[in-house]
Parts: structure tokens; C-alpha cells; sequence
């Protein structure tokens, strides 16, 4: 399927990779998006025909929250920041508590 070939963003702060042939369309990511950096696509489609999701990338602050809330992996943020994906962040910040 060509859709499995990632679809990148990225501007000075992040870089976000979306892999549209995972994307199921489920909403999840941009309900979860604190800064409403997504939407769905009027041009692109994901897994099942539905609209994948786009990005506003200069609305996005690499927080990771779409990443981690997508059931199928199909988005990775990189805080180009700290040179490290968004959700690594988060695990190395709860092994620290421990």
C-alpha cells in the first residue's frame, strides 16, 4: 500500500511524522490536541478510505499528545528542541519519580 511511506511537517521547534496507511481515522489525536494543530485532511485518506489527518505545524508545540493517544502508532512528534521524540520524554520523566 503506498500510504505506509510517512508524511512529514516540520519547521525550527518540531517535526511531525504521520504514516497514513496505519491512520484509522478515529478522531482521537485532534480531540486530544491541546493546541488544535489538527484536522482531518480533504485530500488525504487513511487506512480504511477515510480522511487521515493534517497538521497545522506552526500551531504545534511537540507536546506529544497526539502521539501518544493514537491507538495505531501512526504519528511521531520530535521535539527538534531537545532532539528527541515527544514521548520519550514523558517516560524518562516518570522514571526519574521511581
Amino acid at each position: 500500500m503506498k500510504n505506509f511511506k510517512p508524511v512529514q511537517d516540520e519547521n525550527k521547534k518540531v517535526k511531525h511524522v504521520r504514516f497514513l496507511g496505519l491512520c484509522k481515522s478515529c478522531g482521537l489525536c485532534i480531540s486530544k490536541c491541546p493546541a488544535k494543530a489538527l484536522r482531518f485532511s480533504d485530500d488525504k485518506v487513511g487506512y480504511y478510505g477515510l480522511p487521515a489527518i493534517e497538521i497545522d505545524i506552526d500551531k504545534c508545540t511537540a507536546c506529544g499528545m497526539c502521539e501518544r493517544s493514537c491507538p495505531e502508532q501512526a504519528i511521531s512528534v520530535i521535539d527538534k528542541r531537545q532532539a528527541q521524540p515527544a514521548k520519550s520524554k514523558i517516560k524518562k520523566s516518570v522514571k526519574k519519580k521511581k
